[in-house]
């Protein structure tokens, strides 16, 4: 959209996305994908970590799958579904095989001495006594049984966990089809006004493009420069493009952030 002082140029990034999910399979674990993910988006750790609200250290220790550097498994799953959904990507997917890459799934030791113990505290003064001692074993065995499929599938909600029924991991499940899209589409814009200050060193025409992203409630945030012919301009672009208000992208009716949106203003002298 063009207008006489200033154009604007909105850039769809849903082809690059599609494009690396498919790739999915050649990572080497799910935080290689979140990590690859992440920086073709142009998203440092910092801001990842501001807008998660995840400690960066956390982020850093998810993208190289390393449990020892995440706290309690229920809340590293937590922290690896809140960053799957911030990317975008199928959030219980990634967690199971996160799960995998991080060792959650490897089943629980049962100590053979604990049985030992069992038998040789219990001295049967007859015959009889054997029954009991056998039901003990036989009953600690199916709680270890049970313990070991309980916590075979966890799935974070908020600060809590959900914990489901048995599900076997083998390989991650695929991206799921997204219905329809319905990309962010300016409601209001708003023209920037020519610095006069920067008249005297300005050339005949000076362009400075912006990187956004349009929340799911149409509003702009995460602004910056991504290229400016005239640091002198910078402010008066971003202030106009503050002031926009959009109609925001949605999925199948629901309402969804547009991350790597891109506008370029351009200043004609006066």
């Amino acid at each position: 959209m063009a207008t006489a002082k200033g154009s604007a140029e909105i850039v769809d990034m849903a082809d690059a996305r599609a494009r690396l999910a498919a790739d999915a399979g050649e990572f080497e674990h799910a935080g290689a994908r979140l990590a690859a993910v992440r920086e073709s988006r142009g998203v440092s750790i910092r801001e990842a970590a501001a807008r998660t609200h995840i400690r960066e250290n956390h982020l850093e220790a998810i993208e190289k799958a390393d449990a020892k550097g995440l706290p309690a498994r229920p809340y590293a799953l937590g922290f690896v579904r809140t960053y799957a959904e911030f990317l975008e990507l199928d959030a219980r997917a990634i967690v199971e095989q996160f799960k995998f890459d991080a060792g959650y799934d490897a089943p629980v030791k049962i100590d053979a001495e604990k049985f030992s113990v069992a038998e040789e505290s219990a001295e049967p003064q007859t015959g009889d006594l054997s029954l009991p001692v056998f039901i003990l074993i036989a009953a600690f065995i199916i709680w270890c049984a049970w313990q070991i499929t309980l916590t075979s599938k966890v799935s974070p909600i908020g600060d809590g966990a959900q914990i489901e029924g048995p599900a076997p991991v083998a390989t991650p499940a695929p991206e799921p089809v997204l219905g329809e899209v319905v990309e962010a589409k300016v409601l209001e814009q708003i023209d920037p006004v020519y610095p006069r200050s920067c008249t005297t060193a300005a050339q005949p025409v000076e362009t400075v493009t912006l990187a956004f992203t349009v929340t799911s409630s149409g509003r702009v945030a995460s602004e910056r420069v991504a290229a400016s012919t005239n640091g002198c301009f910078n402010e008066a672009a971003l202030n106009a493009l503050r002031r926009w208000s959009f109609a925001p992208r949605t999925v199948d009716g629901a309402a969804r952030p547009a991350f790597d949106q891109v506008q370029t203003f351009r200043f004609n002298r006066p």
